[in-house]
């Protein structure tokens, strides 16, 4: 079968949007001037994307083309897809833009109408694409949400009550649509991505990739890194893949490996343990059967009696030495009556998980003094 007859089947065979269509005609017009007839060996498909002097993430996104033609000629006219054999061009991960809660704070109060800020907001706060606000209508606005048409169909996103009522009021009736242009016609979405854009510079930031989108891989990536949950992220951003999601995650494995530590949970969940772990090799065990508690005790940690508890909850807390001061209204002395308290709550037998965390807080509290 002949490449340009397989291009012709495609393209009458498969609904695509405009630019997917123009795209998909491009690259398999050039793939037809380098093999006329429809390959069976990736090892064609390999060579093409070798002789093109491009970037590797062109030549990523030119075989993702090949592969999802040869899928659909497969699937409808039983031909091999040659990227079953081809090998995938790699391309160096590049980190994404993140804007910090401080740059949306300086986006937000760059709008300057009522329009703009409410176009803004929805992007930060839903984490919607700008293409799903350009033909929203009163009525796809509820309490708490809005209804957009997605890529893959309808979906919903969560929106704050009150942005809601003001893009009810952009509106102005429930078949009215929310965004226009100056004749009242709906917004497009390169329409609305270039206001986006203007405000985003108006505010001072600089840099690059300074479009809609990065708004809302900057609200992804704060709720990625408050609960460290792809679900999460998958749930607020909709996405139908959680691979898409776990990208955002991998983003903050450095802080989810500074932040958790084994060792650190053993400490807190032991009871009695001082947090030292001394020789090697050690494990923990459960007892014999012959005790009564069922507690699970370090090897090699002695279980200290309660007459000697007051020197061992004593150590556990560091000492406040003199001039410290976390804040100005927060001084030496008042860390003292902190770590006084604690130690008498120790001593008391209090809650152990609630003592272990005192000892964090007051760890933590010194590490900041300045």
């Amino acid at each position: 079968m002949k490449t340009c007859e397989v291009v012709e089947r495609v393209l009458k065979g498969r609904r695509l949007a405009y630019h997917t269509r123009r795209q998909w005609k491009y690259v398999m017009g050039l793939f037809a001037q380098y093999s006329e007839d429809w390959p069976e060996s990736g090892v064609v498909v390999n060579e093409w994307l070798a002789s093109l002097d491009c970037a590797d993430i062109t030549a990523r996104q030119y075989y993702a083309v090949i592969n999802s033609v040869g899928e659909y000629m497969r699937k409808v006219y039983k031909v091999v897809n040659p990227c079953d054999t081809a090998e995938v061009p790699s391309v160096k991960k590049r980190r994404r833009r993140y804007f910090t809660p401080n740059e949306l704070a300086m986006v937000m109060g760059a709008c300057r109408y009522g329009y703009d800020r409410e176009l803004i907001l929805t992007l930060i706060d839903s984490t919607c694409r700008i293409g799903e606000l350009a033909g929203l209508r009163g009525c796809d606005v509820g309490e708490g949400f809005i209804d957009v048409q997605g890529k893959t169909g309808q979906r919903r996103y969560r929106l704050e009550v009150r942005v809601c009522e003001a893009l009810r009021g952009l509106a102005g009736g429930e078949d009215g649509f929310v965004f226009t242009d100056r004749g009242g016609n709906p917004a497009t979405a390169n329409a609305l991505a270039n206001e986006v854009r203007r405000v985003i510079k108006r505010a001072g930031i600089t840099g690059r990739k300074l479009g809609p989108h990065t708004l809302r891989h900057s609200g992804a990536s704060m709720l990625a890194r408050e609960t460290k949950s792809a679900m999460v992220v998958k749930a607020l951003l909709q996405h139908d893949k959680i691979e898409t999601s776990m990208e955002y995650v991998h983003d903050f494995e450095d802080e989810v490996q500074r932040e958790y530590s084994p060792l650190k949970l053993v400490a807190k969940n032991v009871r009695r343990f001082d947090g030292g772990f001394s020789g090697q090799g050690e494990q923990l065990k459960l007892g014999d059967g012959s005790e009564k508690s069922t507690s699970i005790v370090p090897v090699g940690v002695e279980v200290v009696e309660s007459e000697n508890v007051g020197d061992l909850f004593d150590d556990m807390f560091p000492d406040v030495e003199d001039g410290v001061s976390v804040r100005p209204l927060l001084k030496g002395d008042d860390l003292r009556l902190m770590r006084s308290c604690f130690l008498g709550y120790a001593r008391c037998g209090g809650n152990h998980d609630e003592v272990m965390k005192a000892r964090e807080l007051l760890r933590r509290m010194l590490r900041k003094v300045k």
